[in-house]
């Protein structure tokens, strides 16, 4: 055996020994080979970082749908939110109009039963009773403004005391009797006499004080109007044959009143002639039997009256001087104020009748 092919053991420490190769050349080559095994490449290797990478890019676009899908998803929502709170606004106002509407039928219904029950007291329907009381109003204002045009025409001028007595009651408006033509006279002529007729009209029984003669006020309905009915074609001859109180002591004693403060306001002496006797009659029956039809309602009508120097209101008064006052120039005329009510007005139900008034306006300048 040679030394080339000969191992060398060298002792390196005591308890160990390291064997050499006799190939010195190829010692470091399979210390490092010894160290650092070669690795095998694993050919799948490739294929999983790739499918990884596919998998992440996947889940990204896969998460963006879904991002779109919710955002779409919100936005379908806020809009059924929306057309939710349009449709709660329109079911607002439909339950609304429906409440609007049962309170109309409740009140049509209250209404029904009580035109039932007046029916069945009284032998015409409400309706009827109200144009009847419409059309009494319009004849009494007419009677009352003929009863003055016949009066007016009786006035002597020549008479002193009577003038003086006249101007004694013009002169809290500023006014004197200068002429019995003059319409401003005549309005507030007429002014007092249509106060002395509708004295009282606010009691049952057209007295100050006066007391109801039945206390069962479906039974004083019923009178009222009966002796309404009775003595609604009433004529001037009738009475001129048998008079008044054959016909209703009530009626008579009311004309025998009313005559006495006309004569006592005006402080009239001379005996009334025929035609002003028939005038009167006229007037006192007229304003008689509205107060028996206005009684005759459930509730009673009211009457309206307003004071002199309250501000002038068109719902409630009319202005029987505005033709007069018209020709004047709008921009010089300041706010109205009643100056006299010629003519009460009177509350029908849920309407108004306007009381007639002359008015007097300040000036803007």
């Amino acid at each position: 055996m040679s030394l080339n092919n000969s191992n060398l053991v060298v002792p390196l420490t005591d308890s160990h020994s390291v064997v050499v190769s006799s190939h010195p050349r190829n010692r470091g080559g399979r210390v490092m080979s010894w160290l650092f095994p070669k690795l095998k490449r694993n050919p799948n290797r490739t294929d999983i970082s790739e499918e990884v990478f596919k998998d992440s890019g996947s889940g990204i676009e896969k998460l963006k749908r879904e991002l779109m899908e919710a955002k779409k998803s919100r936005e379908a929502a806020l809009t059924q939110v929306s057309e939710m709170k349009s449709s709660l606004g329109e079911f607002k106002e439909k339950l609304q109009y429906l409440e609007s509407y049962c309170d109309g039928l409740k009140k049509a219904l209250r209404e029904a039963v009580s035109r039932e029950k007046n029916s069945e007291m009284m032998p015409v329907s409400e309706d009827v009773m109200v144009e009847g009381f419409l059309q009494i109003v319009s004849e009494s204002r007419l009677s009352i403004k003929q009863f003055l045009k016949t009066l007016v025409t009786e006035i002597d001028e020549e008479d002193s005391n009577l003038i003086s007595n006249i101007n004694a009651l013009l002169q809290p408006h500023n006014l004197s009797f200068t002429s019995k033509h003059s319409k401003t006279i005549q309005y507030h002529l007429e002014a007092i006499i249509s106060q002395s007729v509708h004295q009282d009209f606010e009691n049952c029984v057209f007295q100050k004080n006066g007391k109801p003669k039945l206390l069962d006020q479906e039974q004083e309905r019923q009178a009222n109007f009966s002796s309404f009915a009775s003595l609604r074609n009433l004529s001037w001859s009738e009475v001129l044959k048998k008079g008044t109180k054959y016909y209703s002591e009530e009626f008579s004693s009311f004309c025998d009143e009313k005559m006495s403060l006309i004569i006592t306001r005006l402080k009239w002496t001379r005996p009334w002639s025929e035609e002003m006797l028939q005038a009167f009659f006229v007037a006192a029956k007229c304003v008689w039997l509205l107060h028996l039809l206005a009684f005759s309602f459930k509730p009673a009508l009211g009457i309206l009256r307003v004071e002199e120097n309250r501000e002038f209101e068109t719902s409630y008064m009319e202005d029987m001087g505005a033709d007069r006052d018209r020709q004047r120039s709008l921009t010089s005329r300041g706010p109205a104020w009643v100056k006299v009510m010629v003519m009460p007005g009177f509350y029908v139900q849920d309407r108004v009748l306007r009381c007639k008034v002359l008015c007097r306006y300040k000036s803007l300048g």
